[in-house]
């Protein structure tokens, strides 16, 4: 007996219910579910009477500044958010996050509004606009989403800076009895889509019989290419884990992708505490889908078989993390769920990090979920006087 089994909630594919096909076919990671619920950052939900057809797209690109102190801890968060849309008609959108203050970023064409745990935009698009939201957020709510982790350290004439992935973490994964060509078939389709740098697609593995839960779980991590500058008040003496020019020592690094997840730079010298500037930007996996002595995964597979077991725990494992990727693209929500995210996170020190805006004494959020409101144009016009007076609440 042959049965199609669709598992949509990655938690389902560990299921009894999967013994009761002979061969099923079971959804693998990516794009969507994702390992965990944030990021994005979520805070309220927007009201059940917002709800609005959704006939408008949006790409978002995001630089997540900051401010950290004398030891590497955040001490400030501020998130310039750039949505680009297309498409014709009105839209109303709510993303939510633990904000404190929001002001119109650089070049932005409608002004954006600020509830309790929420940006608000509201407004007609013709063909293409830009939204830009400069926000300041709550680092307590925030910061534990961070992808980076830092600490300074000066003993003497010794500073140390040590910068951690703080992507990890712990996700269930399933096993089974599945083929080693396929496995090698769908490595190679997921290597191809992560050199290539775009969302994974949908893909399904055959599996005979039992889909059960595997004994220990996956440590996901989202690779992070991250690069830096140290500037002192003087010129180190010398530099390990980094490169001395005059007074600036310098390093990158790959913390993920079958690589380390700590990177520590060890200064003698210097004169003193360094300016910090830290950026790290997600990635792809290189290093973890490369096949084993040969340019392609079905190629190693002819030449030396490998065990569907090994290969189906490559494949999950890198499929997740590829997925934890995609979710540091979005440190704030898209309201588009297939729109094309790029974010790059950047840590300073507090002195030379550019000054936060002013706080408008508005009110912080708690726990919810993020909303989407996009709408064809004239469809909203019965809801205008309620938004308003929703948006100043």
């Amino acid at each position: 007996m042959r049965r199609a089994l669709a598992v949509v909630a990655f938690a389902a594919l560990a299921a009894p219910v999967a013994a009761l096909a002979e061969t099923q076919q079971v959804l693998l990671p990516g794009p969507t579910p994702y390992p965990t619920v944030s990021p994005p950052l979520v805070t309220v939900a927007a009201p059940p009477w917002a709800t609005l057809t959704f006939k408008i797209h949006a790409s978002s690109e995001q630089r997540v500044n900051v401010g950290t102190g004398a030891g590497g801890r955040p001490v400030a968060l501020r998130v310039l958010q750039r949505l680009r849309l297309t498409g014709t008609g009105d839209y109303l959108i709510v993303v939510s996050a633990p904000v404190l203050d929001v002001r119109p970023g650089p070049g932005s064409q409608s002004q954006p509004g600020l509830r309790r745990g929420q940006i608000l935009w509201s407004g007609f698009s013709s063909s293409h606009k830009l939204l830009a939201a400069d926000a300041t957020l709550r680092r307590g709510p925030a910061e534990q989403y961070l992808p980076l982790r830092l600490e300074a350290r000066r003993e003497g004439d010794r500073y140390t800076l040590t910068v951690e992935n703080a992507t990890r973490t712990p996700q269930v994964a399933f096993q089974g009895a599945a083929s080693a060509p396929e496995l090698a078939k769908l490595l190679d389709r997921t290597r191809k889509e992560s050199l290539a740098h775009v969302r994974l697609t949908s893909e399904y593995v055959t599996i005979d019989g039992l889909v059960s839960q595997r004994p220990e779980k996956a440590q996901i991590v989202a690779p992070l290419r991250v690069g830096g500058e140290l500037r002192f008040p003087s010129a180190p003496s010398s530099a390990r884990g980094g490169t001395v020019h005059g007074r600036t020592v310098s390093f990158a690094v790959v913390l993920g992708d079958g690589r380390p997840l700590v990177h520590r730079v060890e200064v003698s010298g210097g004169g003193g505490d360094p300016r910090l500037h830290v950026e790290a930007r997600p990635t792809s996996l290189v290093h973890a889908l490369v096949p084993p002595g040969a340019r392609r995964w079905a190629e190693a597979q002819r030449r030396r078989p490998l065990p569907a077991k090994t290969l189906l725990k490559r494949l999950l494992d890198a499929r997740m993390d590829l997925v934890r990727s995609d979710q540091y693209q979005s440190f704030l929500s898209n309201p588009d769920p297939q729109g094309r995210n790029r974010t790059v996170y950047v840590y300073e020190s507090a002195a030379s990090a550019r000054a936060a805006p002013s706080s408008r004494s508005a009110s912080s959020g708690g726990g919810g979920a993020l909303m989407l409101l996009l709408a064809v144009g004239g469809s909203v016009l019965a809801a205008g006087a309620a938004v308003v007076a929703w948006a100043h609440s």
